[in-house]
């Protein structure tokens, strides 16, 4: 199950964690799902191949009548129709030629609510603020209920608030040279694709592990590794996706991350129970870490100087004192 979600999660636009790893490596969201596509298709089939090799050990029964029961309580609530999609097919169109994520985004919250008002007969007031405070239904059926009595963004106060700080950590780093530091450090090992793309998850996963937080890594990895991707000639969209495989696809094997307690308490599932079965984050690592060394689906450019003129200029400054 958590294979799935992951997967779809990386292939949306709408994709908290794709937004932020594209917009911290300066790449644009869809040139960043491309990026991804090759290998997520390859590790997905992958997964999925053993997942129901592992089935044929395993015998399963499904309970349909809680099924028949949730798409009842479903239809109660609301107007099933095909029509509802239309909103989203606008939004991943707009997405998908390119538009800028944040007013095709905004543009999209406003035609779900008026969607809401003609097809669902929303009162105008409920349906806006919906926009701002959770939705609140009583459907009887405590899964319903427990899914759709949330959102808004008051709800998102908190993951504003972790990239807020996260943003100030990584700037407060910067300014005192720490992550400068880290990436001469990476800078001497290294020398090719495969051990970029090998530097870059290992720093999303120790991002994971002491930010707890999986914004925190997807915030300082690229501030860490963006400048070995420029010096040695690979595109941005190579960077934000080893950042966005190796920060999101860990934050749930951590326990004490974001991801590891929401999985763990939805799941009612220990984090290290389940991490063991997290095959889709294990095999898309090993599969990047492995193409990365072939050199297949590594995009290039031209190298770029990785110091700058304020560098050069705070060595020169120190300098002076002893040449004098």
């Amino acid at each position: 199950m958590l294979s799935g979600c992951y997967f779809g999660d990386k292939m949306s636009p709408l994709s908290d964690s794709v937004i932020l790893a594209s917009s911290m490596s300066n790449v644009e969201v869809m040139e960043h799902i491309k990026g991804m596509l090759p290998i997520a298709l390859i590790s997905y089939v992958i997964t999925g191949i053993l997942f129901t090799l592992f089935g044929f050990h395993y015998a399963g029964n499904v309970d349909m009548s809680q099924v028949e029961t949730v798409i009842a309580a479903m239809e109660q609530q609301f107007y099933i129709t095909p029509y509802s999609f239309v909103p989203v097919l606008i939004v991943l169109g707009l997405l998908a030629m390119r538009m800028p994520s944040f007013p095709v985004i905004s543009f999209g919250s406003l035609l779900g609510i008026v969607w809401a008002v003609m097809i669902q007969d929303v009162d105008f007031l409920q349906a806006f603020n919906t926009a701002w405070a959770p939705y609140n239904i009583e459907s009887g059926v405590s899964f319903i209920d427990a899914i759709l009595n949330r959102g808004g963004m008051s709800s998102m106060l908190g993951s504003v608030a972790v990239i807020v700080f996260g943003l100030g950590f990584g700037g407060l780093l910067d300014r005192v040279g720490v992550l400068e530091t880290i990436a001469k450090l990476f800078e001497r090992r290294v020398t090719s694709p495969g051990s970029l793309a090998t530097s870059t998850i290992g720093t999303a996963f120790m991002g994971n592990v002491f930010g707890s937080a999986m914004y925190v890594s997807l915030i300082l990895t690229p501030k860490i590794c963006a400048k070995n991707y420029d010096r040695l000639g690979y595109q941005r969209k190579n960077l934000s996706r080893n950042a966005e495989f190796g920060g999101t696809l860990t934050s749930g094997m951590v326990p004490w991350s974001d991801n590891g307690i929401y999985m763990a308490s939805i799941l009612g599932v220990a984090t290290l129970s389940y991490a063991p079965f997290m095959w889709l984050s294990f095999v898309c690592i090993l599969v990047t870490i492995i193409t990365s060394y072939c050199g297949w689906f590594v995009d290039k450019c031209e190298p770029t100087q990785a110091m700058n003129e304020q560098e050069v200029t705070a060595e020169e400054i120190q300098k002076a004192p002893a040449s004098a």
